[in-house]
């Protein structure tokens, strides 16, 4: 049988998918619930956190080339699957291998699991029990996220971007925006159809940072934080008559071309839209679809390295009518999406002269009908 074929691997790829870990390290790092969405402490409370690194590293490297030929082998299985015209041996081959890839990674987590059990810090009968029913413990009634998440409310560092009373700093259609209670709102009706618009922070531009805002969304809209972006780029995209007879031609002083961090809570199928990375206004779209780690260069060719979590999962992380805790970081050509204390994607970029690795401005979209509020926007500025 021919050995599973590699997409990439390097030096990087071990700090990037730390998460591949995920089947043992969330269960060794769980902590005494703290009340609220956390629940009743479970069976592996208490497990000391110098426990859970010493065992993150030596898992770290067992769990990576293992792990990395399993998703490379379901997306070889699913491409052969697609092929026309159809080749029931390549669809064999590729499941074949696959079963042989999910064989070595079930074998290394076995080892790790018998090394655990061989030293004094070995797993009760519960904490197997519960690694067996579902690969990691998810306290009830919330979503696992392997410890509980930094405070939100933490803005040590940070600057706000919007005084919460007026759109100071912010550059917009005065037909669209404007502040409500505390949020800067972007509306869109039948009467005032928007299509795509943008409000602009003027006030600096930005590579590297941290960001972090709450979000909401009601009706049909959807909405975005752009960042690394910037204006007056010819607009590619189609425009709707009845939006041109509102509001004229493109007003390209307000359109944004870049980085876009998707919230799209409001479709069935358009929800699973919410967290991923999308490059707005460039051909290149959806670069990190929610639940990725992808990594490319430009308009070239991307690689997944890893996943996240299923899409269905992290939806579970969305607060549909409510509003939404969002972060984003972007350091050099990395750039990571959280919602809710959940991460939602990793994109990494090589290539310097890419449209996601501009310095830009920071914008907030609304596109379709309905009303989109972002508030408390806090800025930690590297660069």
């Amino acid at each position: 049988m021919p050995p599973i074929p590699f997409v990439r691997s390097g030096v990087r790829v071990p700090a990037v998918l730390l998460g591949l870990v995920s089947a043992l390290l969330p269960v060794l790092a769980q902590q005494p619930a703290q009340g609220g969405r956390g629940g009743a402490p479970g069976p592996f409370t208490g497990i000391p956190e110098s426990r859970m690194y010493r065992f993150a590293k030596e898992l770290n490297t067992d769990f990576l080339v293992p792990a990395l030929a399993v998703t490379n082998a379901r997306a070889a299985l699913t491409a052969a699957a697609l092929t026309l015209p159809r080749d029931n041996a390549l669809i064999e081959n590729r499941a074949a291998l696959l079963a042989q890839a999910e064989t070595a990674l079930a074998r290394v987590r076995a080892d790790a699991i018998a090394r655990i059990q061989d030293s004094p810090d070995k797993l009760t009968g519960a904490q197997l029990d519960a690694l067996a029913a579902s690969g990691r413990y998810t306290p009830p009634g919330g979503l696992d996220t392997g410890r509980d998440p930094l405070n939100f409310e933490d803005h040590l560092g940070y600057i706000p971007i919007f005084d919460g009373v007026s759109l100071k700093g912010w550059d917009g259609n005065p037909k669209f925006w404007r502040v409500e209670d505390g949020a800067i709102v972007g509306e869109s009706t039948a009467a005032n159809p928007s299509g795509n618009q943008y409000i602009a922070f003027r006030d600096l531009e930005v590579h590297d940072f941290t960001l972090k805002f709450e979000v909401k969304v009601e009706g049909q809209a959807g909405t975005g934080l752009q960042y690394r972006s910037r204006t007056g780029i010819p607009w590619t995209a189609n425009v709707a008559d009845n939006v041109t007879a509102n509001v004229g031609p493109v007003q390209l002083q307000w359109m944004m071309t870049g980085p876009q961090a998707d919230f799209w809570p409001s479709r069935g199928t358009a929800n699973t839209w919410t967290g991923q990375f999308y490059s707005e206004n460039t051909p290149m779209r959806i670069m990190a679809p929610r639940g990725t780690v992808v990594e490319g260069f430009g308009s070239g060719r991307k690689v997944v390295l890893g996943t996240i979590g299923e899409n269905d999962v992290l939806a579970r992380a969305i607060k549909p009518t409510d509003w939404n805790q969002y972060t984003i970081i972007a350091r050099g050509g990395v750039l990571i999406h959280i919602l809710n204390g959940q991460v939602m994607a990793v994109m990494v970029d090589d290539d310097p002269e890419s449209s996601n690795n501009w310095t830009g401005q920071f914008g907030i979209e609304l596109e379709s009908t309905g009303k989109v509020m972002v508030r408390n926007l806090w800025l930690k500025k590297v660069k």
